[in-house]
């Protein structure tokens, strides 16, 4: 993963003048009309631009924070993320005047999409299909995403002439200065639509709620995503509609802990049981099965239950059930059973070995 705080040389708590100062310093240095054709400069100050313009942005930046890269890449249903591009900006631009180049009218691809589902461990188990609303923005059928009503045609920028930028020259005392900014009324496209399409006013594309079921295989690990191609956000100018991802969480269960394919759980039993052996039942994901406590059992012994676990996604078999001891000491006693364990440790204590000869020399040399 890209380190955009170590590429600009400034630290994670850094504010936004100290980010800018560190981004102009930097992009002065390895400006590529500066390096004159140093491909390695080039490389660099794309990096750095790359790296400023989501450190800049405070959306971006918390996106980033959080999620690191994939943050910035998918836009999220819950949270309202957006798609991230990559839209380098000139320094000079941003500091000096000089403009960008005329904007691009060709097709481009629409943002991808995330939710994040969340289903239990039981349906992991299983299996499911769930049906999802995925509020997005879909290409619209009246002007097949062109924003033009039919029969027309984009119309030349009257501002910009149809160059996209606009340039200006002042004079100072050090001389004549010329600047180039990109058109703002055409976004420097050099085009505007003045007969925007009336099903859409214009955007190519239009807002719905689309409702989709979801297939989550058995054996889905927590953190998977599944893809449903072409249910992102609608493409521009015909291009393609990005894809939607599902992120699958999987809740806490009451008894199991997931571990892989495994699932771990602990076992209660008595002192009595414990000493005496038991016969119990687990109750597992499908079903209940029996387990064998042999007499002597001790406390954090380890038994499974082979092939009892979750499925192993796309494969066959399962994983297995390991299930942790816990012998339970009463806190609360009866008389009677206070009575029986008392007889039960003299027992004990009878049995215990008489001491040996030097501890019987021991105690007749004391005065």
């Amino acid at each position: 993963m890209k380190d955009y705080y170590s590429i600009l040389g400034v630290q994670r708590r850094a504010d936004q003048e100290e980010i800018k100062r560190a981004y102009r310093q930097l992009a002065l240095r390895y400006h590529p009309d500066i390096s004159e054709g140093d491909h390695t400069d080039e490389a660099k100050f794309k990096e750095l631009a790359e790296a400023y313009e989501v450190l800049s942005d405070p959306e971006k930046r918390r996106r980033y924070d959080l999620f690191g890269e994939e943050g910035l890449g998918l836009s999220s249903y819950e949270q309202g993320f957006e798609g991230f591009g990559s839209p380098f900006t000139d320094i000079f631009d941003m500091f000096f005047g000089r403009g960008r180049t005329r904007g691009s009218r060709g097709p481009r691809r629409g943002r991808d999409l995330m939710l994040q589902l969340r289903v239990s461990l039981q349906e992991a188990f299983e299996g499911i299909t769930r049906e999802v609303e995925i509020p997005r923005d879909e290409r619209c059928r009246e002007c097949e995403g062109t924003g033009l009503e039919k029969g027309f045609n984009l119309d030349i920028c009257p501002e910009c002439g149809g160059e996209g930028n606009i340039t200006r020259s002042r004079r100072s005392a050090f001389g004549n200065f010329t600047s180039t900014t990109a058109c703002r009324r055409c976004n420097g496209t050099g085009e505007i639509n003045t007969h925007p399409c009336p099903s859409c006013g214009g955007k190519g594309a239009k807002h719905i709620i689309d409702r989709l079921e979801v297939n989550i295989p058995a054996g889905i690990q927590s953190g998977d995503r599944i893809r449903a191609d072409g249910k992102g956000e609608a493409g521009r100018l015909g291009g393609a509609a990005g894809d939607l991802y599902i992120e699958v969480h999987i809740e806490e269960h009451e008894n199991y802990l997931r571990k892989g394919d495994d699932l771990l759980a602990a076992v209660q039993i008595s002192m009595a049981e414990a000493a005496l052996g038991t016969d119990i039942e687990i109750p597992t994901l499908d079903g209940r099965e029996k387990l064998k406590i042999p007499p002597g059992s001790q406390p954090g012994e380890v038994f499974k239950l082979r092939g009892k676990g979750m499925p192993r996604l796309r494969s066959r078999g399962r994983g297995d059930i390991y299930l942790t001891l816990e012998v339970l000491v009463p806190n609360k006693l009866t008389s009677e059973q206070k009575k029986l364990l008392k007889e039960y440790r003299n027992i004990e204590e009878s049995k215990k070995e008489a001491p040996g000869l030097t501890e019987r020399l021991r105690k007749a040399m004391r005065p």
